[in-house]
């Protein structure tokens, strides 16, 4: 073999070398490219799929989760059963969210919407039971996160009172609107009753009217079908329950009117406009063993629980 045959073998071969070279160190790295791909894809799918969302309240925003901590706070009582502070933050997750159009419009913080205590409030109304109380609440609202509900898909509007005396009231009989998911229902709770008694003079001082003793005493009183107060008239003056219940601070409109020698005695039953989800009913349920969800559809027959992605908001 001459030189020149030498030299283009040993060229040969070394260039086979350097391309099976570099074929073996692509095969080496490939894994590691690939899986250092699908590494980086999970949190960038993540960040993707979490779409917080907020709620303006008192002249700040909060993220809806902790709103609802302070909601249930301010109104529900801790020490209520858990599956109850559940139902609790699920209807009121859904009334903020139809009240500010998932968080577009500013809310109340008064009973007008919903009652909220800020961090601060609640340590000071909690105080040595504020770490128990606060981890209990954040149990219930971390258990229903996402969770509302709905009629024909629609976020429902979430009433809530704080009990009522063996039946709740309609939609219809308190606004005139009837609204499937609103009916008049069965609850469970204990009565709750206050009793004021007024002398006539302090009767006509917040009726803004001057009937004699007679006429307060011989009032006429129509009751609906929830036993409640539609109508009352007085001599020739004429209220409907709520109005009356305005006039005279009660804490419902189901209340009797009962003559004495010096005045009127009021009695009342319940607790609130006596619409949609009762809380103490709502205790009394999951005292009982039944679940958020048993409670919520007893207090909203015909809607539906589900899980909303605020992504697509």
């Amino acid at each position: 073999m001459n030189s020149y045959s030498s030299c283009k073998l040993i060229y040969c071969l070394m260039k086979k070398i350097i391309i099976y070279f570099i074929i073996g160190v692509l095969l080496f790295l490939v894994p590691f490219t690939l899986k250092s791909k699908k590494q980086t894809s999970i949190p960038e799918q993540a960040e993707s799929t979490s779409c917080p969302l907020f709620i303006k309240v008192n002249n700040t925003t909060v993220p809806i989760e902790d709103y609802l901590i302070g909601v249930i706070a301010g109104e529900m009582p801790a020490s209520f059963h858990m599956e109850a502070l559940k139902a609790q933050a699920i209807a009121s997750r859904t009334y903020v969210l139809k009240q500010t159009n998932y968080g577009k419009k500013p809310i109340l913080t008064t009973t007008a919407h919903q009652v909220y205590n800020d961090q601060e409030l609640r340590e000071e109304k909690w105080k040595t039971t504020f770490a128990e109380n606060e981890e209990k609440i954040t149990e219930a609202v971390n258990q229903t996160a996402n969770q509302i509900l709905t009629y024909n898909d629609e976020l429902i509007t979430a009433m809530f009172h704080a009990s009522s005396f063996q039946y709740t009231e309609s939609a219809e009989n308190y606004s005139g609107n009837p609204i499937p998911y609103l009916t008049a229902t069965t609850s469970p709770e204990q009565l709750n009753q206050e009793q004021t008694t007024y002398t006539f003079e302090e009767l006509n001082k917040k009726l803004k009217q001057n009937f004699s003793r007679a006429q307060l005493q011989n009032a006429k009183l129509k009751r609906n079908n929830t036993n409640r107060i539609e109508q009352i008239t007085i001599h020739k003056k004429t209220w409907t329950g709520r109005e009356l219940r305005t006039l005279l601070n009660l804490r419902s409109t189901n209340f009797t009117w009962e003559p004495t020698a010096t005045g009127i005695t009021i009695k009342t039953y319940g607790y609130g406009h006596g619409v949609g989800m009762s809380q103490y009913g709502a205790d009394a349920m999951a005292q009982g063993g039944l679940t958020a969800e048993n409670i919520l559809s007893h207090y909203y027959p015909s809607t539906t629980l589900k899980s909303i992605n605020y992504c697509k908001k």
